[in-house]
């Protein structure tokens, strides 16, 4: 399914006066468009190659918020519960975790009053906001970085970028190519890379290729290394203690990692402690820094890490 099919595929899910204005977007926008956010008593908003804009009643985009279609709390409410298939208690795990994902691989963050206790989120009430992130597959993003990095054995790889950079994207185009030739496991922790739905990935990751779908990095990681006998394990969005321990944990497998972190550039993510700590006991090889705004998704520079930092 491309992006502008789950462009349509998110109008479902929103009240009719919203999702009216949307689908008067022109379609050459639409293809550029990411996210589209549902904040309480605001304006509707959209991301356009990592800009925020308003949409304007007649599908026009605008930087002024008084020109924007307002989004009031029962549109919040309406959206919300269509998202949970009108049965918000048979979501409830996903929505304690933050976000469910819809069919096409579309993914919905949601923010409101947590509820729960002993440091841990039961559930969410008083929704007060939804962004709906449009999945889509560029075909081709990932060759770049596989035809320069992955010959006959492959590499541990590190993707830099900041938010809304592709990094996910390219993630999910590497695992295309790198599925089709090597063992692959994949750690959805997020469900944002395979995009499962009912357990059956929505996006291309390769033939041979697994999905460990909504585990944490920890037990993924555990689990892929003990029964999966991968040769690559591909998670998202790394470099926190817990994450950088669970990674450790795989370095006498002889699996490698392809993962992504934020950050502006390589020298930045490499002075990180938990980054500095991977990258000295040899987990990646290489790190790729993506381009953002008008670059996104482009390869601004690929550098050989192994090694460099004691």
């Amino acid at each position: 399914m491309n992006s502008t099919k789950n462009f349509r595929k998110v109008l479902e899910y929103l009240p009719e006066k919203l999702s009216c204005s949307l689908k008067k977007i022109p379609s050459a926008t639409v293809v550029k468009i990411n996210e589209i956010r549902l904040r309480a008593n605001r304006p509707v908003s959209v991301s356009v190659a990592g800009e925020s804009v308003f949409v304007s009643p007649n599908g026009s985009l605008t930087r002024s918020p008084t020109l924007g279609i307002n989004c009031s709390a029962e549109d919040i409410s309406e959206a919300f519960h269509a998202v949970c298939d009108y049965s918000v208690h048979s979501h409830q795990r996903d929505i304690s975790q933050g976000f469910i994902t819809l069919e096409g691989g579309n993914r919905v963050g949601i923010c409101g009053t947590a509820v729960g206790q002993y440091n841990s989120i039961e559930t969410l009430k008083f929704v007060s906001s939804l962004n709906f992130r449009i999945a889509g597959e560029i075909i081709g993003c990932g060759e770049e970085i596989c035809r320069k990095l992955f010959g006959a054995e492959p590499m541990g790889v590190l993707i830099i970028g900041v938010p809304l950079s592709g990094k996910t994207t390219v993630l999910r185009d590497m695992c295309r190519i790198l599925g089709n030739r090597y063992r692959l496991s994949i750690v959805d922790e997020r469900s944002e890379i395979a995009s499962c739905y009912h357990g059956v990935p929505q996006n291309d990751v390769g033939f041979f290729t697994d999905v460990l779908d909504g585990y944490d990095k920890k037990n993924g990681i555990e689990t892929a290394v003990r029964v999966m006998s991968p040769q690559i394990v591909v998670c998202d969005e790394t470099g926190g203690r817990t994450d950088c321990e669970a990674i450790l944990e795989s370095v006498t497998s002889g699996v490698k990692i392809l993962a992504s972190a934020h950050g502006k550039s390589i020298d930045e993510v490499l002075q990180r402690k938990h980054i500095k700590k991977l990258v000295s006991c040899g987990i990646f090889d290489y790190a790729v820094l993506l381009g953002n705004g008008s670059d996104v998704g482009t390869v601004k520079e690929i550098r050989k890490i192994g090694g460099l930092i004691c």
